[in-house]
Parts: structure tokens; sequence; C-alpha cells
């Protein structure tokens, strides 16, 4: 083989070595880029309005630690109309868009809503959001929250402030979670680790309170 040849060769592994191994930053800080990008972008409570009366996609399956094609092919198809509010959860550092539909592009963003029919403050509001190797980022800080902490959602309009009442650990398959319920009350769901796992950690909480919004 000549020498010429052995050396691209050489180069091309190597490459693909430190890509290997660098990956999960790159990936990590894509992510956290896209996010917070959109979770503080200008947007008014009348385009929240109107991005919320378009239809969406809701594909479980995404709800997944994506890989690095995953996340590059999610941040060339996002799309800022699917934003239609805000979360917060102070205690442990989360501030990030809803999205309407769950689909791997939105998930790389933010919160993502899980049915068509939900609608802040009337019955469950299940919201999904990755965990990731970075515990600050997307939903990962849900695995510091305790019972007691405060859920916010908003559409720009009115806040609808929730108060956490339970935690646990639950199969992939348990989809009743999301389902409509009676009582008014906020679900978060989320991996229970980082990686391909078939569990889900679920916040409920119950909505104690409703307020004009007053944020930026």
């Amino acid at each position: 083989m000549k020498k010429w040849l052995v050396r691209i060769l050489v180069i091309v592994l190597l490459a693909a070595g430190l890509l290997l191994i660098f990956s999960p930053f790159i990936k990590e800080n894509l992510i956290g880029l896209l996010s917070t990008r959109f979770g503080h972008q200008k947007v008014t409570a009348g385009q929240l309005e109107k991005n919320n009366g378009r239809n969406a996609t809701f594909d479980f399956g995404t709800i997944q630690a994506p890989s690095l094609l995953d996340t590059l092919t999610g941040s060339m198809q996002q799309d800022p109309k699917a934003m239609i509010g805000r979360i917060t959860v102070q205690s442990v550092g989360i501030r990030l868009p809803i999205m309407k539909g769950t689909t791997n592009s939105n998930l790389l963003l933010g919160a993502t809503t899980m049915r068509s029919d939900q609608k802040m403050g009337e019955g469950n509001y299940p919201l999904a959001g990755h965990h990731m190797r970075q515990s600050g980022l997307l939903f990962g800080p849900l695995m510091r929250v305790k019972v007691g902490a405060r859920i916010v959602i908003t559409n720009l309009k009115q806040d609808y402030i929730y108060q956490v009442t339970s935690r646990e650990i639950v199969s992939e398959t348990q989809g009743n979670v999301v389902a409509q319920t009676n009582d008014r009350r906020v679900t978060l769901i989320t991996c229970d680790k980082p990686t391909r796992t078939p569990n889900r950690l679920v916040v409920s909480g119950k909505l104690i309170q409703v307020a004009k919004h007053q944020g930026k």
C-alpha cells in the first residue's frame, strides 16, 4: 500500500476516533445552545396563541436520549412556530420553551406537549423532555425536584402555578400518565437515566393559582 494512502487512512481513523470521543460534548453543547436561544427569544402572547392553533405530531418513540446524528438532523428541522409557551421550575433551574407536539426536533428545544387536546390550566397538562448527561440541560434537573416545589407554565397571558405533589419512576408503557383527568394538574415526564431506558420519571403537580402574566 502506498505511503500516502496509509497516511490518509490513519488521518481518517484518528478523525473518527476523536469524533466518537467528543460527540457527547458536541451534542449536548448544541442542545444547550438551541434550548437557550428558543427559551429567550422574544415572542408575543398573540404569536403563541396562533402557534397553538396549528396541527402537531406526537411521536412518543422519540422520547429517548438523542444521538449526535439525531441532534444535527433535529437542529436543521426546528420550527419556531411550534412554540406555545414557557415552563419554569425555579427550584431546579428549569426555564424552557413549551413546544406543541412530541417530535425529535421539538424535544431538542424544550418541553413538548403530549396530547392534541391539552389546554393550560384544564385537566391534565402533560409535558415531555429529554434527560441528558449534563444534568442542567432540558428536563435533567427534574431528578432533583422535591415535593412542594412550584412549576409555572405560561402562554404569556396567564401564569398557571402548580405545586409538586408526587414523583415516581414508572414503565415507559404506562401511558395513563398522559391521559386527561378531571382535576387540574401538570405532569412532567423524562427518562430516569440519560441513556436508553425502559423507565420514566413522572413528576405531578396540582394547580394552586392562576395569575395574569407579568414577566418578560
